[in-house]
């Protein structure tokens, strides 16, 4: 299959990106890895990508918590973003410990495909372009 042509990785901690852009690159299914310390930053990347009509990343692994703009902040703001309907992207939210919460805040908001536990596998991130490769989701799997 093709590759996805971007993954954006959303966290704040620097050795948790180099080890999650490690297991991406590895994995050969994705050509760009592009990489926000929080929140804010990653909305100034997907306007940037917006204004300039670049194509945004098909996937973003968001973190829960940050300083700055954490996870969920992320999303409020997210969903403000003027997006075509026909684009494509899923959000997957990482977390160390996950409280049933932040599961039950994060299942409820539409813009979220899943979650994944950190640090990310290659299994696990293998399953998720698959899934956006067939198309096999509509915004969240099935229950």
């Amino acid at each position: 299959m093709k590759p996805l042509d971007r993954i954006l990785l959303v966290d704040d901690d620097a050795v948790t990106n180099m080890m999650h852009r490690r297991v991406i690159e590895r994995s050969g299914r994705v050509l760009t890895v592009d990489v926000a310390t929080d929140g804010q930053e990653a909305l100034d990347i997907l306007r940037s990508d917006l204004a300039a009509e670049r194509c945004l990343p098909e996937l973003i692994f968001l973190d829960i918590n940050m300083p700055g703009m954490g996870g969920f902040e992320f999303l409020e703001h997210y969903a403000q973003l003027d997006l075509q309907s026909d684009v494509q992207l899923i959000i997957v939210m990482l977390s160390t410990f996950l409280l049933r919460s932040d599961h039950d805040r994060a299942e409820a908001d539409p813009n979220v495909y899943g979650f994944c536990d950190k640090p990310l596998k290659l299994e696990k991130l293998l399953e998720i372009v698959s899934d956006f490769q067939n198309r096999r989701y509509a915004k969240r799997p099935a229950a």
